[in-house]
């Protein structure tokens, strides 16, 4: 029990982004340092109106601090901007395995298991030719065809992979891990653009699908993930036969008409044209240059598309019309308060 509490009490901190002295601020004094150090390291458990006390301050429901560890995150690919501190890099990796632990009570309550085979698992990449044919081979094995691809976040979902769109600071690019050795996790920054989140889905994809040669650096294997992502939304031979085999210059009409049919932000598009050659590296850069005017391109396409993770919404629907789960549990799971279960959830607003 208190080696349980003392886990689900430094998760909750770190969470909460709290120094153990800063907990001890917000919490009045009304626990020591030293004190919180032993509830963490699980060789002292509080009283009662302790608990309840921490539970409060930390947003948490006081029986998450006693409810069985039951997930492990292992094989993480955090992909963060450079100047992210150690400190936040916890704190988002405590907030997605908390969502990630919910997420699959979900699943159990509804005694629903979603299995994933990897269908790439002996293909071993070691330059930029084996990326396209990973990509290439993926759309064979996953009866995708060579047109656009549609909806990303429901693709992956439908092939056993829990993709969650969270609120995250633009500092946090991406995130992948396999849940309890065998559910894999992407993550996706919630308030990008459509064409980014399709982008990031697609490159965590590549962590968890692709097995990389041990000579390759972490750099090698980014750049090579995202170029699998790019291959995903535009494979080699595809792109060759709608853009041709060499250009000096796309206009910015035709970027928003491939940027509407395929999903993909222009920026992403011309460092595909420049990984395939089709665009030399230096024109690749005088029209980043241009399209970089607006980092959000909203001068480029028509962007009314959309592009997202539905499952885990879905599940709670279920859960809470068949009655298989009470409105504040669902409110715990989703991370929401009682109003808002209501008014999304129920036809009762």
């Amino acid at each position: 029990m208190k080696e349980i509490f003392g886990k689900r009490l430094l998760s909750a901190r770190r969470q909460a982004g709290l120094s153990q002295d800063k907990l001890v601020a917000l919490i009045d004094g009304g626990v020591t340092k030293t004190a919180i150090a032993k509830y963490e390291r699980g060789e002292m458990l509080p009283k009662p109106e302790v608990i309840e006390l921490l539970a409060s301050k930390l947003g948490q429901e006081v029986d998450f601090f006693f409810r069985p560890l039951s997930l492990n995150i292992t094989k993480v690919e955090f992909r963060a901007k450079a100047g992210m501190s150690m400190k936040r890099r916890k704190m988002l990796r405590e907030t997605i395995a908390s969502y990630v632990e919910r997420y699959l009570e979900l699943e159990q309550l509804l005694n629903i298991s979603s299995d994933f085979e990897n269908p790439l698992k002996d293909f071993l990449i070691s330059s930029a030719s084996d990326i396209e044919e990973a990509a290439n081979q993926l759309h064979i094995k996953w009866a995708l065809g060579f047109n656009p691809l549609g909806n990303v976040m429901g693709l992956l979902e439908d092939h056993g992979i829990r993709v969650i769109e969270m609120d995250l600071e633009d500092d946090m690019e991406g995130y992948s891990a396999f849940a309890n050795e065998k559910y894999p996790v992407a993550v996706v920054r919630k308030g990008a653009t459509t064409e980014r989140r399709r982008l990031t889905a697609l490159h965590e994809l590549a962590h968890l699908l692709l097995q990389f040669d041990k000579r390759l650096n972490s750099t090698m294997i980014e750049q090579l993930c995202f170029r699998f992502a790019g291959a995903m939304l535009i494979p080699e031979k595809v792109f060759y036969n709608e853009f041709g085999n060499y250009r000096t210059h796309f206009s910015i009409l035709e970027l928003g008409i491939m940027k509407d049919k395929y999903g993909m932000s222009a920026i992403a598009f011309l460092k595909r044209a420049a990984d395939l050659e089709v665009v030399s590296r230096s024109r690749m850069l005088l029209l980043n240059e241009i399209v970089r005017k607006d980092p959000m391109e909203m001068h480029i396409g028509s962007n009314n598309r959309t592009d997202n993770a539905t499952r885990f919404n879905q599940l709670l629907a279920r859960a809470i019309a068949e009655h298989n789960i009470s409105l504040s549990r669902a409110a715990e799971l989703a991370g929401l308060n009682i109003d808002e279960i209501t008014k999304i959830y129920t036809d009762h607003a």
